[in-house]
């Protein structure tokens, strides 16, 4: 699908590099040693995020009413949150079967068992690099799916790190950084959600977990750019998340969706619906689409389901009815 928003922003540098021709010709000033804004920038962050090479992949797998999202870059891979303890070996099966045998990264991005009671299925069936969670040390879980997993983190098998906000973790040619967690969110376990941009060339990602509002108007508040042509919303597409100003200032094309098919909560529910629709957000769900896959090249990206494009009326509710 063509990235309009890239595409305008090409002609609108095409329009700039010209009339600096024009101005430095009439003026005899050699422009080859003017650095430019985005050179500046760029050494700046010491970050590789213009003309890289190859494509990332980013899989939203289908784990019904949970989260599970990898991304696949080169050779390295990220695993953004591993489903439930019911659907973890779901997602171990999937994984095997597009042949992941390492995970370089594995993100819990907060404990509650529909984004983080996979993961102790996910890290004893591969090799793992790091396991990145919140370190929700004064949170009140006593569920045994959490008990059991931190036992297994504690063995010294793996590298366990707590995100930062503003740290950066590489994924070969992409950059995944933190840009929001509010770290001790009293008894919202949502808001301990870790937020992640994900930059590839011109292209990027806004992971946000089951992030809520308050989170959302932090990173607002901190200056952080994100805007991103891909938005995955927060919470399922709650009304808890995806303000109208956060969704101003990331200004998507697409959103994605990670719900079961008639789950009890109606997620997404009606108001996310209307806001993306106005806001002419192409939307893919996995209620609907099943499992979708990005193929995000540095200025692009293509969508595909598995089952195919967008669900019938009448094929959705057969599955609604299954």
């Amino acid at each position: 699908m063509a990235n309009d928003k890239s595409g305008r922003k090409k002609l609108l540098k095409g329009i700039i590099t010209i009339v600096i021709l024009v101005i430095a010709t009439v003026l005899g000033v050699d422009i080859t040693t003017i650095p430019t804004e985005e050179a500046s920038n760029q050494n700046q962050q010491n970050i590789v995020t213009q003309n890289v090479d190859g494509e990332l992949l980013l899989h939203m797998i289908d784990v019904g009413q949970a989260d599970s999202f990898l991304l696949i870059q080169g050779n390295e891979t990220a695993l953004i949150d591993c489903g439930t303890r019911s659907t973890g070996k779901d997602v171990v099966d999937y994984l095997k079967n597009i042949g992941i045998t390492k995970l370089d990264y594995v993100f819990g991005t907060h404990p509650h068992d529909d984004h983080m009671g996979g993961m102790y299925e996910v890290i004893t069936n591969f090799e793992v690099g790091k396991v990145i969670i919140p370190e929700a040390k004064n949170a009140q879980i006593t569920s045994n799916w959490y008990a059991k997993l931190m036992k297994e983190l504690k063995t010294g098998k793996y590298e366990v790190e707590y995100p930062e906000v503003g740290e950066v973790y590489y994924l070969g040619n992409a950059t995944m950084k933190v840009i929001g967690t509010m770290g001790e969110p009293n008894d919202n376990i949502n808001n301990y959600s870790t937020v992640l941009k994900v930059s590839f060339g011109e292209m990027d990602i806004i992971m946000t977990g089951d992030a809520e509002t308050e989170v959302e108007n932090e990173i607002l508040q901190s200056g952080e750019n994100i805007d991103a042509e891909i938005l995955k919303l927060g919470h399922h597409g709650s009304d808890t998340s995806t303000s109208e100003e956060f969704l101003e200032a990331v200004s998507p094309q697409y959103g994605l969706i990670s719900a079961k098919v008639g789950n009890k909560y109606k997620h997404p529910i009606k108001s996310t619906m209307e806001k993306l629709e106005k806001n002419n957000v192409e939307v893919y769900r996995t209620d609907e689409n099943g499992t979708v896959v990005a193929e995000i090249t540095s200025n692009d990206v293509k969508f595909s389901c598995q089952p195919g494009d967008y669900l019938s009326g009448t094929e959705l509710e057969e599955r609604n009815a299954a």
